[in-house]
């Protein structure tokens, strides 16, 4: 019997796909896709990051130039107020005590000076005046707290009643009422002046129609009883 001796040619070959080797040698099954490929499916990544840092820049100059306006219209609303003529010693009409005592115990016993200035400006009181009112407001309300609450421990009612927003890119303490009524980022220099407007307003109204009557009363003349 004859041997069969093959060649190397008609012995066949198995084909393997060409592996792609890492730099530490470890084959990868597939062939990582290039860059122009991502490019074109997902866009741009340097574009994106110059389109993100234009609309932070953008974002930022706006935040800038309301802070600016804002800081401008609180210096002419505090001229305002301080042009006011007083004595200093003006005792506050009953109208003037209602609003402050309003905003007190509805909304902030703590104004700062954009909200004293526009509250000045709106009852017709000088800006010292009302700041000076509110500061001896929390001096009677902490000495009668301590004397309901003679232990130094115990916090004081009216710093416990306080809750801290923002406001117009600055802190507030704003009372837990106020924040039942209107949620803390819908509180504003401008949302504050409509609340005390219209506050007054109605005060205004209330004691023009009381002095219609009472004039009313006066003209009228006196029947005369029959004895």
């Amino acid at each position: 019997m004859e041997a069969v001796i093959l060649s190397e040619e008609s012995v066949p070959r198995r084909t393997l796909r060409k592996r792609v080797t890492t730099s530490k040698g470890s084959p990868l099954r597939f062939k990582p896709a290039s860059v122009s490929a991502i490019t074109a499916r997902h866009g741009t990544t340097s574009e994106d990051n110059l389109k993100k840092k234009a609309y932070k820049q953008a974002f930022l100059q706006s935040a800038a130039r309301a802070q600016s306006e804002r800081e401008i219209r609180v210096r002419e609303l505090k001229k305002r107020a301080l042009a006011i003529t007083s004595t200093g010693k003006t005792p506050a009409t009953s109208r003037q005590r209602l609003v402050m005592q309003m905003v007190y115990d509805e909304i902030t016993p703590y104004p700062d000076e954009a909200w004293v200035s526009q509250l000045g400006v709106i009852i017709h009181r000088e800006y010292h005046q009302v700041k000076n009112w509110f500061s001896n407001q929390r001096q009677k309300d902490a000495r009668d707290s301590r004397q309901h609450t003679p232990q130094p421990a115990a916090p004081a009612s009216l710093e416990a009643s306080l809750c801290k927003i923002t406001c117009d890119g600055r802190d507030l303490r704003l009372r837990t009422a106020a924040l039942n009524s209107c949620r803390a980022e819908d509180w504003s220099d401008t949302f504050f002046d409509e609340v005390v407007m219209i506050y007054n307003f109605r005060l205004l109204a209330k004691h023009s129609q009381e002095e219609a009557m009472a004039a009313l009363v006066e003209s009228e003349p006196d029947v005369a009883i029959p004895s």
